[in-house]
């Protein structure tokens, strides 16, 4: 491409921008798809960002243009997204309309543009709504640019969205960048220089110093990881490491293993058959001990094939000898099962006695667990029993321990904690009421209801206070302190005196009003009635009709929505329409009364579809006006008003009073006129 051609590109592209066009590649690519492929046939590569920033403009200030349909190649419906539309109207499948049309989309730009997730992270941000073939070779390039190398382990960890879209178009990373101009290196970046013997015997006294002592190879590997790698470089062993830096070996807790070669291994296993040894695992490795030998022996192929290149058999097992007779068995048996243990064998391997021995013993012994309960003489007892008595048990001391720290043990307050309703419910399955749990744990059975406690004290001290000759009725109880704050504990306790007293076992006497002497009327009371109930409520609602209208006005002043449809948008305007509703009994009338006039609704915009329609076939206003049906004298006093022209459809039917408008007519009709 000339200088010239690139200016004329460059012209256009300013000129298009003034002229408040998109300028985005979708949109471009729809005006001027030859201006697009001109400028990405450019080599070296040129591409539409750089072509933009040529141009003197920046990429965030141009508009951005996306199509809201997508039109479907057989048939010509446009839609928002066609896949509803090729099942239902073409029977066919998406990857079916993909492999009939390559190239085309489902969806249309602006669907897609909504639709699209950023996935991992990228180290160049999105300067375009959606992702096409241009704008990729865009971001590789300016990646290039920035000084990057385009490797595929680079690419897919900075921007995976730009090699998973070139991957998908059956494309190589390598070719892609290589089509760009960008020279792909298979090489990988230099290492760093390796470190020297005197470098790294210098940093193995520096860990032993600050260590304290000379750490092992595990500790090195944690502490730096690139003197374990210098160690295996350059002296293959730790230990030689260690003597060239001049350090001590570190301590080792168990010794180091032995390298033994083939033929030493063969040679040491015939002296340890020749010994009378077993040439097993159980042998070598458990009584032995030798376990260089044995991690030899693995090496080589394990002991089968050790064997057959000894020349030896596999020796039979051992017979076992029993360390205890059936009598000592049974014996052992009875006592565990006085001393409270569990008839099983988890109980008899339980515990400080435990012998494994014995165990052994009764297998060899007893075939069968029921036959060692039998010559015991014990009855088996269900597995569940001894886990609910260990429940029981760990229940009681979670109660001594409470107690004993000074916790409350009365019910309402430990159901009240926040998992007191779960120990207070296992205490009840376990023992059946929680008083029960507390006496079975041996502590006093007041402990569980502290009110209990309360009020037969209090029915005590009534007693006594009522039998000291004080009168105890509601009103003279009141009369002295003593008598006032037993009345209101009382109170408290039981809820009124009455109860109390009563619970007491006394009758409290009771003052009687005096008897009125016929012919006499008490003089009456001055009236002070409170004011009516009807005009607190007038009040009440006079200033909730004044709140209405003021949020109102604030609402009309802000400019916020207040017609019928958009005042129940928000929160705070659904609350107020639900208020002025209760108050003024209708939207519009607090409308009104707020003075306020609501804004005029936007037109609706008519598609050029309806326009196309409406030109094409033009509706003729004769055809709405009814025919005069006038005869003779009725035609010359003038036109007779007959009523409004109505148009049958198929399927339809007027509705009645108050009956709902059917688009379809009832099912009863259809089936009588298919009869």
């Amino acid at each position: 491409m000339t200088d010239k051609e690139k200016h004329e590109i460059l012209e256009w592209i300013r000129l298009e921008h003034e002229a408040g066009r998109a300028l985005n590649i979708h949109a471009v690519k729809r005006r001027r798809p030859d201006l697009l492929a001109r400028v990405y046939s450019v080599r070296p590569f040129w591409g539409w960002w750089q072509a933009v920033t040529d141009a003197g403009l920046n990429y965030e200030d141009l508009k951005v243009e996306l199509e809201e349909k997508v039109a479907c190649r057989i048939c010509g419906y446009e839609g928002l997204q066609l896949n509803t539309h090729l099942a239902a109207r073409h029977g066919m499948k998406t990857t079916d309309y993909r492999a009939q049309f390559p190239g085309t989309e489902i969806s249309s730009e602006l669907r897609r543009a909504r639709m699209r997730r950023e996935g991992g992270k990228n180290l160049l941000p999105h300067w375009e709504p959606l992702y096409s073939d241009e704008y990729m070779m865009d971001r590789a390039y300016r990646y290039h640019r920035m000084g990057h190398g385009l490797r595929t382990t680079w690419v897919c960890e900075h921007d995976h969205n730009l090699w998973q879209h070139v991957h998908r178009q059956g494309l190589t990373w390598e070719s892609f960048v290589t089509a760009l101009g960008i020279p792909y290196t298979h090489d990988l970046p230099p290492r760093p220089p390796r470190m020297t013997r005197e470098a790294l015997c210098k940093g193995l006294r520096e860990v032993a110093r600050k260590e304290g002592s000379t750490p092992t190879i595990t500790r090195l590997s944690k502490l730096n990881h690139s003197l374990t790698t210098g160690v295996e470089r350059h002296f293959g062993s730790y230990d030689k490491a260690l003597e060239a830096a001049g350090l001590p070996l570190p301590h080792r807790p168990y010794p180091l293993r032995r390298v033994i070669t083939p033929d030493a291994v063969l040679a040491e296993l015939r002296q340890l058959a020749a010994d009378g040894h077993r040439i097993t695992e159980i042998c070598i490795r458990r009584k032995l001990g030798l376990h260089d030998l044995h991690h030899s022996i693995a090496k080589m192929g394990g002991y089968p094939t050790i064997r057959e290149k000894l020349g030896i058999a596999k020796p039979p097992p051992p017979p076992f000898v029993p360390r205890h007779t059936r009598e000592e068995v049974i014996a052992a048996f009875q006592k565990q099962a006085a001393e409270g243990e569990a008839y099983t064998i988890r109980g008899m391997n339980r515990g400080s006695d435990a012998d494994r021995a014995l165990l052994r013993s009764v297998r060899h012994h007893f075939k069968k667990w029921p036959d060692l309960l039998d010559a015991a003489g014990l009855t088996p007892e269900h597995h569940a029993l001894g886990r609910a008595r260990n429940r029981r048990l760990a229940l009681l001391e979670t109660l001594r321990l409470r107690h004993q720290s000074g916790k409350s043990l009365d019910r309402r307050e430990i159901q009240q904690e926040t998992d007191g309703g779960k120990f207070y419910n296992a205490c009840r399955n376990a023992f059946g009421t929680w008083e029960d749990a507390i006496v079975a744990a041996g502590l006093p059975k007041e402990l569980a209801n502290k009110s209990a406690v309360i009020r037969e004290g209090l029915v005590a001290e009534i007693r006594e206070f009522a039998g000291s000759g004080h009168t105890f009725d509601e009103e003279a109880m009141k009369l002295t302190p003593a008598g006032l704050e037993l009345y209101r504990r009382a109170k408290s306790a039981f809820g009124s005196w009455q109860r109390a007293v009563s619970r007491a076992g006394l009758e409290s006497p009771r003052k009687r009003k005096p008897a009125r002497v016929k012919g006499e009327r008490p003089p009456k009371a001055a009236k002070t009635s409170p004011p009516r109930k009807n005009a607190l409520l007038r009040a009440t609602r006079k200033e909730e009709q004044e709140a209405v209208i003021e949020a109102i006005r604030e609402r009309h002043r802000h400019k916020k929505r207040i017609h019928l449809r958009g005042i129940k948008w928000d929160t705070a305007g659904n609350e107020l329409y639900e208020k002025a509703r209760r108050v003024f009994t209708s939207w519009k009338a607090a409308l009104k009364a707020s003075g306020c006039e609501p804004e005029t609704r936007p037109v609706r915009v008519v598609s050029e579809i309806v326009r196309e329609l409406e030109l094409a076939y033009p509706i003729d206003p004769a055809m709405w006006e009814p025919e005069s049906s006038a005869v003779g004298e009725d035609a010359a006093e003038g036109p007779v008003k007959s009523a409004p022209l109505k148009i049958p459809l198929r399927g339809w039917r007027q509705q009645g009073k108050g009956e709902k408008q059917r688009t379809t007519p009832a099912k009863a009709k259809r089936r009588k006129k298919r009869k």
